[in-house]
Formats: structure tokens, C-alpha cells, sequence
């Protein structure tokens, strides 16, 4: 797929009209990365989770050492590669298993398990805070938990391919350099995995091609929604876009997809016919 490098004199900024929408959304697993990175993206919103057993694992188990949040006698860590978060409210247990957060040998063999809960923020005061990511503490309020399989990036000898990738668009519609658009066109675009939809807001930018012209029209205002479901981005138009234009579309710095890894910026172009 072809980028395209815009210069800065033809951008011209367009609002982004209100929230992005996750539509169509199933039980989609949020990676423990980006949860532990950008926690504030999601409190006080129910996220599905999976990672190890952990217990209350003292700090020389080679885990990161977390304050527990202590709300409740189940209170347990469950990390997944480089990250870990506390879960809360629920007991480890199922028809198939019962684990004890007291117990090492259960936080030793780290069981695999899916939960599902509200994420919750809470801002820390005691002087021993560094800086403020030091003095947030993050839990998952769970409500509900089930056995799961292990990563594949945890599976010896499998190549860990989750934390390197870095999300591209696959797919994009009108494509690079097509002419005689239609000017009701919607822009479609689809992404290699799945993305956290607040991080597209103000990181679209839509401009003509004459935006540096004095008596160059400007882009009608839009709506972007993500889709959870396909991975995909529908941007649409409140009014048809003018004739005979040729339009870039962009993607800025600062998207993230859900596993934690940013979105090198990207961009195309189209031409709209009659």
C-alpha cells in the first residue's frame, strides 16, 4: 500500500464531531499492556481481560511490585507478559478449578484466566509517589472469571509476535490515488488488529488538495466511527464534498492499537470527479 507524504501547506484542520462509536462489539479481549498504559482510555468502562494467576505475589517473584487496592479478602494479581493488574470482587474459582490468592504454589503455576469487570482509577496520597503514573492504583472490579488458554506468545518455543506488531491499515476505500470519486463518498478503512477507539479523536485530519488557496472550499464537517467488530473506521460527511477536488486523508500520531503498540502516521488521497 502506497503512503503519501502531504505537505504542511495543503492541511487544513477539520473537527472531528463527537465520540468514537464502538459498534458491533462482542466479547473482544482487551490486551493487559494497554490497559496498564493508558488506564485512564478505560475506567469506569467494562473490559474482558486475560492473563496468569499470580496471588499476592511478593516483589522479588520477578513481577512488578503493585499496592494492593484491598477491597476484597480475593484480591489477586493477574499478569500477562510485561504487565499485570489487580482483580477484585470475585473468588478464583470455577467447575474446574479453585485457586487460593494466599497461596504460592497456586501463584507459582499461574493458571490461565479470562475476567471480565469495570476498570477502576483511583489516585493515590502518600509522599512516597514519585510522580503521578507512581501514584495511581488500577484494578479490575471483576464480575465474572473462567479458565483460558495460555497466550501464544507464553507457549515455548512460539515466536512472541503480539508485542512487537504494530497495527496498519490493510484496507482503504476510495485507494490511493483513485479519481472520479463520487462526491457522496464515505472513507472506509480497516485495520490489522483491533484499535482503542478514543485514541482517534482530533487525529483525523481531512483537508482539499487547494486548501492553501484563499478561495478554496473546505471540507464539509465529519463523523468517524470505529468498528470493534471488523477493525474498521467509516468516516462520513455531512454534506457531499466538492467537485473536481482531490482530497488527502490522515492519520496522526498518537493512535494506539489494543495491545499497546502506537500507529505510525499514515496518509492517502483521492480525487473527486463530477
Amino acid at each position: 500500500m502506497v503512503r503519501t507524504s502531504i505537505p504542511v501547506g495543503l492541511i487544513s484542520a477539520t473537527v472531528l464531531l463527537g465520540p468514537i462509536a464502538a459498534i458491533g462489539q462482542s466479547r473482544a479481549t482487551t490486551s493487559l499492556r494497554a490497559l496498564t498504559a493508558t488506564p485512564e482510555l478505560y475506567v469506569n468502562r467494562a473490559v474482558t481481560v486475560t492473563g496468569r494467576f499470580r496471588g499476592r505475589v511478593p516483589a522479588n517473584d520477578g513481577i512488578a511490585s503493585l499496592p494492593s487496592p484491598n477491597r476484597s479478602r480475593w484480591d489477586f494479581l493477574l499478569n500477562a507478559e510485561d504487565s499485570a493488574v489487580w482483580i477484585s470482587g470475585i473468588r478464583p474459582a470455577g467447575w474446574d478449578f479453585d485457586l487460593d490468592p494466599l497461596s504460592p504454589s497456586d501463584a507459582r503455576t499461574g493458571a490461565w484466566l479470562e475476567v471480565t469487570g469495570t476498570v477502576r482509577l483511583a489516585q493515590r496520597t502518600t509522599r512516597t509517589c514519585r510522580a503521578a503514573r507512581d501514584c495511581r492504583d488500577v484494578w479490575i472490579e471483576a464480575t465474572d472469571l473462567r479458565a483460558a488458554q495460555a497466550s501464544s506468545s507464553d507457549v515455548p518455543g512460539r515466536r512472541r509476535r503480539s508485542a512487537i506488531l504494530s497495527p496498519i491499515v490493510v484496507f482503504n476505500d476510495p485507494i490511493n490515488d483513485e479519481a472520479g470519486v463520487a462526491s457522496s463518498t464515505a472513507v472506509r478503512l480497516q485495520f490489522s488488529m483491533p484499535m482503542i477507539p478514543e485514541t482517534f479523536s482530533e487525529r483525523i485530519r481531512i483537508a482539499y488538495g487547494s486548501a492553501q488557496s484563499l478561495t478554496a472550499p473546505v471540507i464539509p464537517r465529519f463523523t468517524a466511527t470505529y468498528s470493534d467488530a471488523t477493525r474498521s473506521l467509516a468516516i462520513t460527511f455531512a454534506s457531499p464534498l466538492a467537485s473536481h477536488q482531490t482530497v488527502h486523508v490522515e492519520l496522526l500520531e498518537g493512535i494506539v492499537a489494543a495491545n499497546g503498540r502506537p500507529f505510525e502516521p499514515w496518509a492517502f488521497v483521492f480525487s473527486i470527479g463530477d
